[in-house]
């Protein structure tokens, strides 16, 4: 199966970041699974998180949509993207 590359690490917008993939997060800006620990969250390593999107798990956990997204947010907008030139 040819696997598709993943765009860079830049922030997404809470609507994109909302519908992606929980892994594929976890897979770019991985001190996101802080986020999820704090909340007491299974996502990390859960065996249904590359077929679930974050809006999922915060409806799964019954979390407040927006304030999960602003919280991921948060740290995938202070994480540093190393400068590959």
């Amino acid at each position: 199966m040819e696997q598709i590359p993943l765009p860079t690490p830049k922030a997404p917008t809470p609507e994109a970041l909302g519908e992606m993939i929980i892994t594929d997060v976890l897979e770019r800006w991985p001190n996101t699974a802080d986020v999820f620990h704090n909340h007491a969250m299974a996502c990390v390593g859960c065996a249904v998180a590359p077929f679930y999107t974050i809006n999922d798990a915060a409806l799964v956990y019954r979390l407040p949509v927006d304030d999960f997204l602003a919280e991921l947010l948060a740290v995938i907008q202070t994480t540093r993207v190393p400068n590959h030139e």
